[in-house]
């Protein structure tokens, strides 16, 4: 079997997993011959590459932590200004709210209690990597300041960002609720270019 046909059907059972758990059905819950069927996958197939229901749940967390990173990249590879990557990140933060932020919230609770997750350390370069780029870019046309290290830029951006998250989260629950978006871009910009 080619990597491409291997790496195919493991995708097609994260996003029938993913399908699953949209529809209310539990990680805890779940059958490998629910996922199987909502992938169009045979039970026998998918045991030539996964062994149980947990490994395809773990990589199933690896598989949307690689698709949110290969987002952030495509949203902030064009960001050039401190405007562009505030919009960049609130557009992510908006979009991720509204649409997949539930699913998500259900992933970790099933996953979040075990072990950490074999890969993790391969995403979190991933996204290392392209915080990095974008902050080379913006340093390169002055738009942060020079004396600011890398390792802080990348705390800082991903700090703004869970706390917009949060606060999207939360105005979600609380329509009433003050909006955190123009806090958001206040704190990028302050903690980026000082």
């Amino acid at each position: 079997m080619t990597p491409d046909i291997r790496k195919e059907r493991e995708t097609a059972l994260y996003e029938a997993a993913l399908r699953l758990i949209a529809k209310g059905v539990s990680p805890a819950a779940m059958k490998v011959q629910q996922i199987a069927d909502e992938a169009g996958i045979g039970k026998g197939t998918v045991y030539e590459y996964f062994a149980s229901k947990d490994e395809i749940l773990q990589g199933m967390a690896l598989y949307c932590f690689d698709t949110e990173i290969a987002r952030i990249a495509v949203l902030m590879e064009p960001c050039t200004t401190l405007q562009e990557l505030e919009d960049a990140v609130m557009a992510y933060l908006q979009d991720l709210s509204g649409n997949r932020m539930g699913t998500y919230q259900v992933i970790a609770s099933s996953i979040g209690a075990r072990e950490n997750l074999r890969g993790m350390d391969e995403c979190v370069q991933a996204l290392r990597g392209v915080l990095h780029r974008t902050m080379a870019a913006l340093r390169q046309k002055g738009e942060i300041n020079p004396a600011l290290p890398d390792d802080y830029c990348d705390l800082a951006l991903l700090s703004a960002a869970a706390g917009g998250l949060i606060g999207l989260c939360y105005v979600s629950k609380h329509p009433d609720a003050l909006t955190p978006i123009q806090n958001l871009r206040v704190l990028i910009h302050r903690a980026l270019n000082p």
